[in-house]
């Protein structure tokens, strides 16, 4: 059997070793100098002045929502404009936070929130919009913040899927008040766990620093990153050392030294990572261009610059073939595949907001129709050549023999 090609990969190389061991030999697994670092550099590379690294994605919009949430004064129930097509961990963080998610269908190419239905959907109890961008393609923003402005919203965004992507020559993460990524195992860039908070607001960074730290009232980076062998006079400012002076409901929500070691060797091999993935889309688009007719590939405009965390795809009406029939068909090769992000099909959901997965028919068509595969970097040519000649040797059982042309 084939060793299977995942829709994911972890470069663990040299540098990240090197780093690892680097905080191992300094005897510090709680936070220090190497979360501080990468803090900093994440966020600077994605146009913010303030990182707050934390566990996990999920927990880096959640605490990004309670701090909005605080600064703000948004009452519980505080409505909070979602797509339709995203990992659960979006909306759920939204229902954590006392707050609610109401949904926006997507639209058909780009899989990203349709900002042309985003109005009918706001009422005098909205607070916010979360645009997420999906698959590493980035929102048409523009248009997000002219709503927002409009109808005084925050915007969160929603980066979990793509690090370093471009919207007319800014990153994503820059266009909002502030902004959740996730650094997990099968993203871009990884710490293995983890996610980090990014922003240009330093009140909302020092409520997020407090609030994935238990709550408590000491945020200033000379007691995150300092010489533990040393004791921050600012800290000793109170009665109670203010490390573990409580000052609102909190969460344990921090990451240490390994992960931050990890994250630092990640961001230096980037252009490698990100570039091999822009080429691996690319030479997947090129060679599938002769089942357009029964697939929708990615396709996005120029002044775009996707980061391709996965490579999706949707089987158009017309094809005689199901999802499952294709999807089967890869695994069975061993070629890994997932659906597209399907939510409002997910059972939890229509237990809590019924069967509405019909109101919102683009997101139906993507659940029923969608998945993706790799095209990570850590696949070769053959690979995603035996990615190809799969999707092609199938749909040939079912349509015939299809002219390979000179793509090959």
């Amino acid at each position: 059997m084939r060793k299977k090609i995942g829709v994911g990969h972890a470069s663990i190389g040299d540098l990240e070793k090197k780093y690892v061991n680097m905080a191992l030999e300094a005897g510090r697994l709680s936070q220090g100098e190497f979360v501080n670092k990468f803090e900093k550099e994440f966020a600077s590379l994605h146009g913010q002045k303030y990182g707050i690294a934390c566990n996990s994605g999920t927990s880096a919009l959640h605490a990004a929502l309670e701090a909005l949430k605080e600064k703000y004064n948004w009452p519980i129930g505080s409505e909070v404009i979602v797509p339709t097509i995203t990992f659960i961990a979006t909306s759920n963080a939204c229902i954590h936070a006392g707050l609610t998610p109401i949904f926006v269908d997507v639209d058909s190419v780009s899989y990203n929130i349709d900002p042309a239905l985003i109005e009918e959907k706001i009422t005098e109890k909205t607070a916010a919009i979360i645009p997420v961008h999906a698959f590493g393609q980035p929102c048409e923003m523009d248009k997000i913040i002219s709503i927002a402005k409009k109808d005084n919203l925050k915007i969160i965004e929603d980066c979990a899927e793509a690090h370093f992507a471009i919207y007319k020559g800014r990153p994503v993460g820059s266009f909002s008040d502030i902004s959740g990524s996730s650094t997990y195992v099968a993203h871009t860039i990884t710490t293995g766990i983890g996610g980090i908070i990014t922003t240009n607001d330093r009140e909302l960074a020092e409520i997020c620093r407090s609030l994935i730290a238990h709550g408590r009232a000491c945020t200033c980076e000379k007691c995150i990153a300092s010489n533990p062998d040393q004791v921050c006079k600012l800290r000793m400012t109170t009665d109670l050392d203010k490390r573990f002076m409580m000052v609102r409901m909190g969460y344990s929500y921090r990451i240490g030294e390994l992960e931050g070691a990890l994250g630092i060797a990640q961001l230096e091999n980037r252009d490698y990572i990100i570039g091999t993935r822009r080429k691996n889309a690319a030479y997947l688009t090129e060679r599938l261009q002769i089942l357009q007719e029964y697939l929708q590939l990615p396709s996005f405009p120029s002044y775009i610059d996707h980061s391709f965390m996965m490579y999706p795809i949707v089987i158009k009406k017309n094809a005689p073939f199901s999802r499952r029939d294709m999807t089967e068909y890869l695994e069975s090769l061993n070629i890994e595949s997932r659906p597209m992000l399907p939510l409002l099909n997910q059972p939890i959901y229509k237990e809590i907001f019924g069967d509405i997965e019909k109101d919102y028919p683009v997101a139906e068509w993507i659940n029923n129709n969608g998945f993706y595969v790799g095209c990570h970097h850590g696949l070769e040519k053959e690979e995603l050549d035996y990615i190809v000649d799969s999707l092609i040797k199938f749909i040939e059982t079912k349509v015939g023999k299809i002219a390979t042309g000179s793509t090959g």
